[in-house]
This record gives structure tokens, C-alpha cells and sequence, in this order.
């Protein structure tokens, strides 16, 4: 995020020809993102000259500071510049030589206001602030602010955590140490800073002594761990954490306790904000407030799982540079692509409630195993919906009012994510309504199934015509569901659907997830193969991507195992998640040491020896290296057996990210073997009269990522 800029010396008459240009480089975000009015900076000769430590900083003509001093870096300084006005600022820093010379350089910077935007576009409206619920008292203003505050916690030698009362004065007699990556003995002090940034509320946590005679956290080993939060929903309000989400688990405390500083964000959990731009903006924005006042990091590193292994996902594809590694749990690649797989769960699943049938033929359809559409429909089936009326509080929002109904309050505000998600995608000028890239025209519900022979002719014809669609407001109705061309376009375009292109190619994905499918849980393993299958179609390699699956110890009754072996997997569980955050942090601290450009090749050569695919076995808790496939031979495979999403199950690609297919008639589709009747035939014609699904081809409106770090700026506000 560093950019330098530099110009010409002063007018003295005898300045050194080695030393006459300064370079002024913004060291916290990039120039033209400089947020809250201060940045830091450094400041060099470009010709090794040694600088006075008092500087003079000039901001549109306006003298910032007199007699600003900054801290020696090296060969120049280093310091915070503060007091720039919102908007762009002709920022001019003028320093002197040992030797008397002044030199100058100026640059051009745009600030933004702390409660944002930057370049997500007009802000979602309306919004409920969640301070008092997170401990920060009330808002001071409509865009959620609180003051900034500073909280001491310590552990003691059994691990527990208490507040530290004296943060200043005598240690507690049972205050424990610590040691950090570094080696460092240090106490078990952190310090947490809470505030609100972006209309966020953040927490800040670092290893750090009070009692030092510096500001500096002096436990940091500077490295950083941002945690991104979990699920999907479509809500209107800042989101809440308290102390307790600092210190959630393990990992936690793991980072912690090692000297990384740890960093969580309310929007960036995506059950409440799941809005990618948002979250990568908010990332930003926290980010940038931690290198003004702690310092430069050597790396950061994205952890989370399921929603957070989306946003990891998205942001790293959108907004590269944010994060230098991901760690993805239970990862999904996108909202949009994992709302359509939603979206077909709930119409088979419905389907099947009115017209019952055996596990073996809804898995013919579904895809997956038993129980799991029908998990998605009640976990997450709301995600398209404008308004669900059970639902407490409705779009998130206690003003109820606020909401859409379509009979009493047709101008409320709605509850899909496609609405959060107006600046990217418009509004559809013949509906008024946020446009929705969602479609299942053409598709062939158990097509493979009918192919292989498991289903017969009449079931395939029977759900195909009575799976139906959703209206408008997300509600299941007869007809399939039809989107325009321009809101698949804006959703490939704009990177709102996952293609494994933008900054993913470039950034070490360390993927780790837990076997759950017998339970019919939601997050299904197919989707880190998915995700291995757009790397390898946008660059053509997916080697800076590794994937780790572990059965779950909770399931393992399932496979017959008994208390102790259930208590031995999660032991080894923990050790395995030791592991692999361990690895991630050599496989970065390697590249940071390697002074060559940041490329894919680059990032190959610094992964650790271990870090490839591999499973673990239930049975003795030995790890399998092996490559991850989505079928096919292997012990991976055998012990941990994949299942597809309904569009795969209908003939669709691994990769399932076509929103809406180009068709072709029925009468040039390829059945094989299959016979059908002259009545099924014609029933089949009927049921698909606008074509079936050619997945030859890519899907309508289908194209690469159009850039990274849009701005939606000029977005047309809501309403």
C-alpha cells in the first residue's frame, strides 16, 4: 500500500547532486485512501543524505506543524502527519540536510472522513448503530461514532483472564508471562483498543506492558491477524462484539499470547455485513488506523471461517494487498455463487415437503447428502428473500417500520443480499427493484442421475416441472426464475461472483475444514475444489493453494468411535490448526524476506515443505498427503467422499459459477441411452419450452473481473 512520491530540492545554491531529491512515501494506506486525517509517512534524500529530525509539513498552502519531528527509520524518518482537510490536499514536506540544505517534495493526497466511504458509495441506509450493546456507550453522531478507548486485560498462570485494574501501577501477584515468536519473555498484558471506523466497530489486540516508558506495544512481533466473522444474512445495522469476541478461542489466544496483534471489525463479520466492498473498505480503514499508531507490519493474515472465508475470498480477488495470506475455514468463494446453490436447495427441498421421496432420489437432485438442502433451506434459504415475516429482527432492524412488507409497507427497506449490494449491481429502471443475478431457466435437475439410470423418466419430468422459481420479493412460485443480462454482467464484472482471478493468484491460500457432510451440514468440501478450479481457469496454476480436511470429532460417533477417540481427534485437531498457522506465518515470513516482486512464482517458492494437500484418518489420527480432487481414486477420497451442489448434480461444471446458462433446444440435446416416451418427450418440451442448459458454454454475461480496487463512488444513493 506504500506509494512513494518525490521531487526536486529547495533553492539553496550549494546543495549535493547525490542528495538533491526527497522522497516522501505514505507508509499506512495509499495516497488517494488517506482516511481520518493523518497518515504516516517516511522520509528520505534519495541520495543517503542524513536529515534533521524537524520537518516542515505544508497542506494546501497551510502549515500543518512548524516544527513537526519525526523518528529516525533507518537512513531518513519516520512520522505521523495529521490535520489534512477532507478532500484532496497538495500535501508539501520540506526538510534539511546535516549539512544545511532544504529540500522539498510534495505529493497529492484525498482524505476521507473516518465514518467513511472511501470508494464503497453511498452508504447503506438506514442503519442502526449496536455501541450500547457492545459496551461503547451511546453514539455521538447518526454515523455510529464513539470515542476511541483503551482497555487492559492479563492472564494469569491457569489461563484465565481477568481486567487489569491497575493498568498503571502495581502488577497482580498472579500475573503470568508469555512468550513470543521472537523468543521474547514477556507479561501477559494485552492491550485492546476499541472504536468505530467506517461505521465499524473495531478491537485492536497486542501483547503490550503499560508500565514500559513508551507508546509502542512492546509484546508486538510484527505480525498481524485480522478475523473475519462468520454465516450470511442481509442486515441494516453497525453489528456489535465485546471482549469476550477478542478472546473467542484458541486461535485467539494462540495469536495473541505469540506477540501477532489481532484485529477484528463488526462489518467485516458477513452475517451482518455482506457487502465484500464494505468489508474490504472497513479492512482498510482498520488496518490503516494500526500502522499510524503501532507501526509497519511485516505481514497480515485473513482467519476465518465459512462467511469469513468468503469475505477472505473476495477481498483478496477485489482488493488485493489488504492481506498477505488467507486462511479460509469451511470456505465458500462467494455470496452470489452460494446463494444460487441455496436458492435450488430451497426449491428441491420444498418440492420434496410436498411430494415425498427416499433419501437415494432427493440425492439425485440435491446433490448432496440427506438433510443438507433442507439445512440450507431454514439456515439460509432468507438470503434472496425481500422479507421474511418470522423473522425477529427483520433485516436485522429493531424499527420494524423500517422494513418492506409488500401489503403494508411497500416502500420499506429489503432483506436480500442482492440489496445490500446496490452500489455494485443498480437498480433495474423497469422494476425500480435492486437488480438480482439469479436464474434458473434451462437447468436439468437430475440430469445426471436420469443418465446414469438412478432416476427414472417420469421422476426427472416430475420435479423439472414442479420445482419452480421466485417472484420478485424471493418468494418459491410455479415459474423458474429469469434475471437480465445486465446484472450477470455487473456481478462477473464487478467481482461480486468468485472467478479465482483479480489479486487470488498472488496470495498463499491455506484452506482447512472439518468432514461434516453425514450431518448434512452446509459447508460441503466441494467448494475449495471449486475454488482450485477457477485458480487453474484464470491462471492457469493453482499451486499457492493448499487444502487440509480433518474429520470432526463430534462426528465420529457417527463412524462408530467412542469417547476417547473422539477426545484424542479434538487434541489432535488443535495441533493440526497449530500447524498450519504456524506454516502460514513461515511460508509469509519467507516472502517477506525475499526482496523480489510479489508473483505467483514468488509465492510457490517460499511454501513450506509441508504445506500440501493431505487428510487426516479418523481411525488413528495419521495425515494422508495427497492430492484433493473432487472424485476418484485415493484414501481421501474413499474415507471423505464429495458431493455436488444440485446445479453440478444437473450436468453443470465443477467450477459453478454460471448464473444463468445459454440454452440450447431439446431436440439437439444429447440424451444417450435414455428413452423417453412419445408423451415424455413431449412433456419434456413443454416443461423446458424456452431450451435446456449448454454447459459448453459460458454463461450469459459471463467475463473476467474487470479490475481491482473499483470505485464506487458515483454510485446512485438508494431510493
Amino acid at each position: 500500500m506504500a506509494v512513494s512520491l518525490s521531487a526536486c530540492g529547495g533553492d539553496s545554491d550549494h546543495h549535493n547532486d547525490a542528495a538533491d531529491t526527497l522522497n516522501v512515501t505514505v507508509l499506512s494506506t495509499a495516497p488517494q485512501r488517506v482516511t481520518d486525517g493523518d497518515m504516516l509517512v517516511s522520509v528520505s534524500a534519495s541520495g543517503g543524505a542524513a536529515l534533521e529530525p524537524r520537518v516542515r509539513v505544508l497542506s494546501n498552502d497551510t502549515v500543518l506543524d512548524e516544527a513537526l519531528v519525526l523518528e529516525q527509520d533507518g537512513d531518513g524518518l519516520s512520522g505521523l502527519i495529521s490535520g489534512l482537510s477532507e478532500g484532496e490536499n497538495t500535501v508539501v514536506v520540506q526538510a534539511r540536510t546535516a549539512s544545511g540544505e532544504t529540500l522539498e517534495a510534495a505529493l497529492t493526497v484525498v482524505n476521507h472522513p473516518a465514518t467513511g466511504p472511501v470508494f464503497s458509495g453511498p452508504p447503506l441506509m438506514p442503519f442502526e448503530c449496536r455501541t450500547v450493546e457492545s459496551d461503547l456507550g451511546q453514539p455521538l453522531d447518526d454515523d455510529c461514532s464513539v470515542e476511541t478507548r483503551v482497555d487492559y486485560f492479563y492472564f494469569n498462570n491457569n489461563g484465565e483472564r481477568a481486567a487489569l485494574p491497575m493498568p498503571y501501577g502495581q502488577r497482580p501477584d498472579d500475573l503470568a508471562s508469555t512468550t513470543t515468536v521472537e523468543g521474547d519473555t514477556v507479561p501477559y498484558i494485552v492491550r485492546v483498543e476499541s472504536g468505530t471506523l467506517n461505521r465499524s466497530i473495531y478491537r485492536i489486540a497486542v501483547l503490550d506492558d503499560p508500565a514500559t516508558d513508551d507508546d509502542n506495544a512492546d509484546g508486538w512481533n510484527r505480525r498481524m491477524v485480522f478475523r473475519l466473522g462468520e454465516s450470511t444474512a442481509a442486515q441494516y445495522n453497525q453489528g456489535q462484539n465485546d471482549f469476550d469476541e477478542v478472546f473467542k478461542d484458541s486461535s485467539s489466544l494462540r495469536a495473541i499470547s505469540s506477540g501477532y496483534a489481532y484485529l477484528i471489525s463488526s462489518l467485516n463479520v458477513n452475517k451482518v455485513n455482506v457487502n465484500d466492498v464494505v468489508a474490504a473498505e472497513t479492512m482498510m480503514m482498520v488496518k490503516e488506523r494500526f500502522i499510524e499508531h503501532y507501526g509497519v507490519p511485516l505481514w497480515m493474515v485473513g482467519l476465518g471461517g465459512s462467511g469469513g472465508a468468503i469475505q477472505q475470498m473476495l477481498i483478496a480477488q477485489n482488493y488485493p494487498g489488504l492481506m498477505d495470506g488467507l486462511l479460509p475455514g469451511a470456505a465458500f468463494p462467494d455470496v452470489f455463487g452460494t446463494a444460487q446453490a441455496v436458492s435450488d436447495c430451497r426449491l428441491l427441498n420444498r418440492y420434496f415437503i410436498d411430494h415425498p421421496a427416499d433419501d437415494d432420489t432427493r440425492q439425485a437432485f440435491e446433490g448432496h447428502l440427506a438433510g443438507t438442502c433442507n439445512n440450507w433451506d431454514r439456515g439460509n434459504g432468507d438470503a434472496i428473500v425481500a422479507y421474511d415475516g418470522s423473522a425477529s429482527p427483520a433485516c436485522g432492524l429493531q424499527n420494524a417500520s423500517l422494513v418492506y412488507d409488500p401489503l403494508t409497507n411497500p416502500d420499506g427497506v429489503r432483506c436480500s443480499v442482492y440489496d445490500i449490494n446496490i452500489n455494485t449491481l443498480g437498480v433495474d429502471p423497469d422494476t425500480g427493484l435492486v437488480r438480482r443475478p439469479l436464474d434458473n431457466v434451462g437447468i436439468q435437475y437430475g440430469l445426471d442421475a436420469l443418465r446414469e439410470g438412478d432416476i427414472s423418466v417420469d421422476e426427472f419430468l416430475d420435479v423439472n416441472q414442479g420445482v419452480g422459481g421466485y417472484d420478485a420479493d424471493g418468494n418459491v412460485v410455479a415459474t423458474r426464475t429469469r434475471t437480465d443480462r445486465q446484472a450477470l454482467e455487473l456481478a462477473y464484472q464487478r467481482g461480486r461472483v468468485g472467478s479465482g482471478g483479480g489479486g487470488l493468484a498472488t496470495v498463499p491460500i491455506f484452506h482447512r475444514r472439518f468432514y461434516t457432510e453425514p450431518a448434512g451440514d452446509i459447508h460441503t468440501i466441494y467448494n475449495d475444489i471449486q475454488i482450485r478450479e477457477k485458480l487453474l481457469r484464470e491462471n492457469g496454476r493453482a499451486d499457492n493453494q493448499v487444502i487440509w480436511l480433518f474429520p470432526h470429532p463430534d462426528l465420529a460417533l457417527l463412524g462408530g468411535y467412542g469417547t476417547e477417540q473422539r477426545e484424542a481427534l479434538a487434541a489432535l485437531s488443535e495441533q493440526v490448526s497449530a500447524e498450519q498457522f504456524q506454516m502460514m506465518s513461515q511460508w509469509l515470513d519467507d516472502l517477506v524476506a525475499d526482496p523480489a516482486l510479489l508473483s505467483a512464482d514468488k509465492v510457490v517458492a517460499h511454501k513450506p515443505a509441508d504445506a500440501v494437500d493431505a487428510c487426516w484418518r479418523a481411525d488413528n489420527g495419521a495425515r494422508v498427503n495427497e492430492t484433493a480432487t473432487f472424485d476418484g481414486p485415493g484414501v481421501c477420497n474413499q474415507l471423505y467422499p464429495k458431493t455436488p451442489t444440485p446445479r453440478i448434480a444437473a450436468g453443470g461444471p465443477l467450477v459453478d459459477d454460471i448464473i444463468k446458462c445459454q440454452r440450447q433446444p431439446v431436440d439437439d440435446f444429447d440424451y444417450g441411452d435414455i428413452y423417453f416416451s412419445e408423451d415424455q418427450w413431449a412433456r419434456l418440451q413443454t416443461v423446458f419450452a424456452d431450451g435446456v442448459c449448454d454447459y459448453s458454454k459460458p454463461g450469459v454475461g459471463q467475463s473476467a473481473v474487470e479490475g481491482v480496487w473499483l470505485d464506487y463512488s458515483d454510485a446512485a444513493p438508494a431510493g
